[in-house]
């Protein structure tokens, strides 16, 4: 009796073979330069999308994830609070989840991110401090120096502290997980995606 051929996809099979499994190919958008090039540091794919606030951000990034060709596995879309209404913030959330995006999102701004790094923040602090914040870690930072050099200098100076980002950001994240709460207080779910993206880096 002629043994029946069973066929395998390339990562089942190079699981079975005892061979890593494939990394997961992500594409993420981004509101700011600087985020694209912070994140490129993890040699995934990032865009800057043109937008204005969170809703428009997120609207844009649906467009551009139906015109992307190759397939990838996880869309994120990175934004920020600022200066968007209550309303307009939660239905950003809302439409990013029905498109299949997944959402980092920082409350007021992405720097937020990186002060996590060094300090745990128990109460709201408004974007206007972060740079003060920073600098008593990193005397050289400039809040307004934006741009890709700026994002991947960042990711350079913080690298060896992703770890404690991530614990301090998730604490803060633990208090205020819905949306509605955290909107006016000092949180950023930005740990989530560096997370992923860390997890990815292992295989």
């Amino acid at each position: 009796m002629a043994r029946k051929t069973i066929h395998k996809s390339p990562m089942k099979a190079r699981l079975c073979n005892g061979q890593q499994p494939l990394r997961k190919t992500f594409m993420i958008f981004t509101e700011g330069q600087t985020e694209e090039g912070y994140f490129k540091k993890f040699k995934v794919r990032c865009k800057t999308v043109a937008g204005g606030n969170a809703l428009r951000i997120v609207e844009e990034a649906i467009v551009q994830k139906e015109n992307v060709q190759k397939p990838i596995d996880q869309f994120w879309v990175v934004f920020d609070k600022d200066d968007t209404s209550k309303s307009d913030f939660l239905h950003a959330l809302q439409l990013a989840k029905e498109s299949g995006l997944n959402v980092a999102y920082s409350c007021d701004s992405f720097e937020i991110w990186w002060l996590f790094h060094f300090i745990e923040i128990t109460v709201p602090m408004h974007r206007k401090e972060y740079e003060k914040k920073l600098q008593k870690y990193i005397p050289e930072y400039k809040n307004r120096e934006k741009g890709l050099t700026q994002g991947e200098r960042m990711w350079m100076q913080l690298d060896k502290r992703k770890e404690v980002g991530i614990a301090n950001a998730k604490v803060a994240h633990t208090r205020y997980k819905k949306p509605e709460m955290a909107f006016h207080q000092s949180i950023t779910t930005v740990y989530a995606l560096v997370e992923v993206l860390m997890a990815n880096a292992q295989y």
